[in-house]
């Protein structure tokens, strides 16, 4: 005979159940905000990443460009945020870099600036500077170094930041 206050326990019983649903619920919850906010972050890097390397990489070809150059045939003023400038290089090509203030683009080419450079351009400027270096000038002859500067704009969830980045090259000659 068996007694019966010794019944066997087979299964769990309804509020073990609901309890452990509860909790598996939460901690899934918790999980997918962690994970989407970690998503987001990832995004807004990426994309930051990916506007300041097309801003680098148009400072980067301007100054290769000028230091092969032998001379500056024409620049825009250095107070120009959509800023142009020609450069002569030493086999007598000439290498045009323009802005586009609609599509935020810098462009270049020879000749004329129309091959695209670099997206997510906000402005270009370019600054011709005399022999010392600090003294800016729109006199092609006087030309020793170019200045370019290159703004553009990060989004962020609390607005808009804008960076600039500049470099300065003196030109092959010099």
């Amino acid at each position: 005979m068996r007694p019966t206050s010794l019944r066997r326990r087979r299964g769990f019983t309804l509020i073990e159940l609901i309890t452990a649903t509860a909790m598996l619920a939460a901690l899934s919850a918790t999980s997918v905000v962690l994970l989407r906010s970690s998503q987001s972050a990832w995004k807004l890097h990426r994309d930051d990443l990916a506007v300041r390397q097309s801003a680098l990489a148009t400072l980067r070809h301007v100054s290769r460009m000028v230091r092969q150059s032998v001379r500056v045939t024409a620049i825009s003023a250095a107070t120009e945020t959509s800023g142009s400038l020609e450069l002569a290089l030493a086999d007598g090509t000439r290498i045009a870099y323009g802005h586009d203030t609609g599509s935020q683009q810098a462009l270049y080419g020879e000749n004329t600036a129309d091959s695209l450079l670099a997206n997510y351009v906000k402005t270009l400027k370019f600054t011709g500077l005399k022999a010392d270096g600090s003294s800016a000038t729109t006199e092609t002859d006087l030309i020793h170094s170019v200045r370019c500067t290159v703004t553009y704009d990060l989004l962020r969830p609390t607005g808009t930041t804008t960076e600039t980045l500049s470099c300065t090259a003196w030109l092959r000659s010099w």
